[in-house]
C-alpha cells in the first residue's frame, strides 16, 4: 500500500511539466502541440482516478490540495475542453458532456468552475438553443459558492438577458427566483486626444504634447498616461498609474504582520516564500479572523497621522523583501505612500483591505487603472480608464460600485481619437 502511495505522489512531479508544456504551447498558439499533451494526460488521469487518493485529498485544506496530482490533471482536463473546442474536434454535445463531468466534482480547481459555468450556459443556449437547459444551469451555477464577483454578475446579465427575451417566455417560471444583482453607476467623463497611426494590433496610442519640459516635446503615450495628463491638469498633483498593485501594496503594508503571522498550520513551509500558502483561499481570512478584524476596525477609524506611521513602520521594517501583495517600486518613495493613504483615508482603506483579505484571488483584478490625488486639498479620484472601443469588465463595476459605497470619489475617464464622435458622458 505505501508503495502505491509513493507511486502516485511520483505521479505529480511527473504532471507539473505536462502542466507546464500545455501552458506553453496555448500562450504561443501551438494548439496541435497542447492537444497531443493534453490528450496524453487525460489517458493518464483516466488510469489514475479511481485510486483512494482523491477521498484522502477531499479532507486537505484547499491550499495544500493544489499540490496533488488530482489537481494538475483536472486543470489540464479543463484546458483540453478549450482546445479541443478551437480545434472543432468536439461535438457540441461532447463538449457538454466534459464541462458536466468537470462540474461533478468539487474536490480539485474549484476556482475553474467559474469558467466552466459560463461556458456551459454558452453552448446550451447559443449553440444547441436549448433555453430551458440553459436556464437552469445559469441558476445552478449562481447557486454555486464558488461562483463570484465577476463572473457571478456575468451570469446573472445573461439571466437577465434570457428573461427579457421573447423566445424565453414559456421558460420565465425558471427564473422567478434569480436572486438580484445591482451595480451602481458612477461618473463618467470624456476626453480626447490625437491618436498615432500604428501598425498592427495593439492597445491604443496617442500623441501628446509634454509641457513640463523647458522646451516642449512631443511624445508617444497610452491611454492612462495621456488621462493622468488630463488630471494633472485639472488639479490632481499626483498620480499613480498601478491598478490593482497600488491598492495590495498599501493592504499589504498595513496588514504586513498579520498576514506573515505565525500559528497558522501548513501556511508557511519554507524560510523564501512570498505569501502564505492559504492566501489565494477563504482560508486566509478564517483562520485570523480575530486579528484581521481587530486591524481592519483600527484602520477604519485611524487618523491620518496612524496611517503614515503604520505605513512607515512596515516599508522600514521590510523593505525590499519579497512579498507578493507588495511592489517596493509602484510609489516613488515612502513619502508618497504616506500622501496617499493620508488622502484616502481610514475608510476607504480598510474597505479595499477587507475585500482583498477576504477573497484575494477573485478581488485582485478590476480594481480602477489611476488613483490622482491633491497633497494639498487631500481630494483624491479613482479612475478607470478606458481607451476607443473598451468597455468595462464586470470586474472593474463592482470594484467601482464598492469604492463609491466606501465614500471615494471614483468614475470612468473615456479617452477618444479627436474627430471621433464621443459619447456625450460628462
Amino acid at each position: 500500500m505505501c508503495e502505491n502511495w509513493i507511486a502516485f505522489s511520483h505521479r505529480y512531479a511527473a504532471a507539473v511539466p505536462w502542466l507546464s508544456d500545455i501552458s506553453t504551447a496555448m500562450a504561443s498558439g501551438n494548439w496541435e502541440e497542447a492537444k497531443e499533451l493534453s490528450q496524453c494526460a487525460k489517458r493518464d488521469w483516466n488510469k489514475l482516478k479511481n485510486h483512494p487518493s482523491p477521498r484522502y485529498h477531499e479532507q486537505l485544506p484547499l491550499f495544500l490540495r493544489s499540490f496533488t496530482v488530482g489537481w494538475i490533471y483536472t486543470t489540464i482536463l479543463s484546458w483540453n475542453v478549450e482546445i479541443s473546442q478551437r480545434l472543432h474536434l468536439l461535438e457540441i454535445r461532447e463538449a457538454i458532456k466534459e464541462l458536466e463531468s468537470l462540474l461533478s466534482q468539487r474536490i480539485y480547481c474549484p476556482d475553474n468552475r467559474i469558467r466552466r459555468w459560463d461556458r456551459l450556459a454558452l453552448n446550451l443556449h447559443q449553440h444547441l438553443k436549448r433555453l430551458e437547459l440553459a436556464i437552469k444551469c445559469i441558476m445552478e451555477g449562481l447557486a454555486d459558492p464558488d461562483v463570484r464577483t465577476g463572473h457571478r454578475l456575468s451570469l446573472y446579465q445573461r439571466a437577465v438577458r434570457l428573461r427579457e427575451s421573447p423566445s424565453c417566455k414559456r421558460y420565465t417560471h425558471l427564473l422567478h427566483r434569480l436572486p438580484e444583482m445591482s451595480v451602481g453607476d458612477v461618473r463618467h467623463v470624456t476626453i480626447t486626444g490625437r491618436l498615432c497611426p500604428q501598425h498592427g494590433m495593439g492597445k491604443s496610442v496617442f500623441v501628446m504634447e509634454a509641457r513640463e519640459a523647458a522646451t516642449p516635446t512631443t511624445v508617444l503615450c497610452s491611454v492612462e498616461e495621456l488621462a493622468l495628463a488630463y488630471y494633472r491638469h485639472s488639479g490632481f498633483d499626483h498620480g499613480i498609474h498601478g491598478e490593482g498593485s497600488t491598492f495590495s501594496t498599501l493592504c499589504g503594508l498595513l496588514l504586513w504582520d498579520v498576514i506573515f503571522m505565525d500559528g497558522i498550520p501548513d501556511v508557511f513551509r519554507n524560510a523564501y516564500q512570498a505569501f502564505p500558502l492559504d492566501l489565494y483561499t477563504d482560508s486566509f481570512f478564517t483562520s485570523r479572523e480575530p486579528a484581521l478584524e481587530a486591524r481592519l476596525q483600527l484602520i477604519h477609524s485611524a487618523p491620518a497621522k496612524s496611517l503614515r506611521a503604520w505605513v512607515a513602520a512596515a516599508w522600514q521594517a521590510q523593505e525590499g523583501r519579497v512579498a507578493s501583495l507588495v511592489n517596493w517600486d509602484r510609489f516613488s518613495s515612502l513619502q508618497q505612500a504616506q500622501d496617499l493613504v493620508s488622502c484616502l483615508g481610514g475608510p476607504v482603506l480598510s474597505g479595499v483591505c477587507r475585500r482583498l483579505a477576504a477573497d484575494f484571488r477573485h478581488c485582485r483584478g478590476g480594481l480602477p487603472d489611476l488613483v490622482v490625488w491633491n497633497s494639498q486639498s487631500h481630494r483624491f479620484k479613482l479612475v478607470e480608464v478606458k481607451g476607443p472601443s473598451d468597455r468595462l469588465s464586470q470586474k472593474q463595476m463592482i470594484w467601482l460600485d464598492e469604492l463609491q459605497k466606501l465614500g471615494a470619489e471614483v468614475e470612468v475617464c473615456h479617452v477618444v481619437a479627436a474627430g471621433a464622435k464621443g459619447k456625450g458622458l460628462g
